[in-house]
């Protein structure tokens, strides 16, 4: 005897399976998006440190040179905090996607993003009143050079601190992002992997200065590479999730 189907039961079942290849294409296009904004990201990093703060960092020191390089070093803060912008960004568009699969560690993400974000703006401040204390010694003409001194070794001691923290966080946060990726299989399991690895190298480095030791950037290079080839893998592949229920 045939075995009858319920028309109701088929109706459900097909609506079952294009609502979750709906849910996928979606995840494609937001892996896609996200791809994106990370290079982005990654641009704005290099534009930031390398190239519109290399008088803060660089020779004869900020006190000097920074006054002469106020538009350069202005742009880097307005860029920098458009950037954690950017990740306040991909992590909204990450959340629903995070939320259905491991609710915990969605929330930990995103709270992790709020935290680098406000570490982001303070940072940027620190930055921008090291250009005012440059400007000031350059309008004193050098005098009282003891008190200009001693602000300037104040006043970078609570940038680099606090950018050594936001580093800090910033591995914690990519580190809860690998751990979905690798647990959820949005990306094959390889990178991940990988990328849990660089994590610890660059935690590893970046807390070092916190116990007196010089960074070695060595260890953070591997996360660098790592971010670069996740960004071109989701431009070009998205997300390729599997149905789970939620954690």
């Amino acid at each position: 005897a045939g075995i009858l189907i319920n028309p109701d039961t088929a109706i459900l079942a097909k609506r079952a399976m294009q609502e979750r290849e709906s849910e996928m294409q979606s995840e494609i296009r937001v892996g896609r998006i996200v791809g994106v904004l990370l290079l982005l990201q990654i641009v704005g990093g290099i534009l930031t440190n390398f190239v519109l703060t290399e008088s803060l960092f660089g020779e004869p020191g900020f006190l000097i040179a920074a006054a002469g390089n106020a538009s350069k070093i202005a742009l880097s803060a307005l860029v920098g905090v458009a950037m954690g912008l950017v990740s306040i960004g991909v992590a909204s568009l990450l959340y629903p996607v995070f939320r259905q699969r491991a609710q915990t560690l969605a929330l930990f993400y995103f709270a992790m993003v709020v935290a680098g974000f406000a570490l982001t703006v303070v940072e940027n401040i620190s930055v921008m009143s090291l250009l005012s204390l440059s400007q000031a010694y350059a309008e004193a003409g050098g005098a009282q050079p003891e008190l200009y001194d001693g602000l300037r070794i104040v006043m970078k001691s609570a940038r680099n601190w606090t950018h050594y923290i936001s580093l800090v966080v910033s591995g914690c946060t990519l580190f809860a992002f690998y751990v979905v990726m690798f647990r959820f299989q949005l990306i094959p399991r390889l990178l991940p992997s990988i990328g849990l690895l660089a994590v610890c190298s660059q935690l590893y480095a970046v807390s070092t200065p916190l116990f007196g030791i010089e960074v070695d950037f060595r260890f953070i290079a591997p996360l660098g590479i790592t971010q670069i080839i996740l960004s071109l893998w989701l431009v070009v592949r998205g997300f390729r999730g599997k149905a789970v229920s939620p954690a």
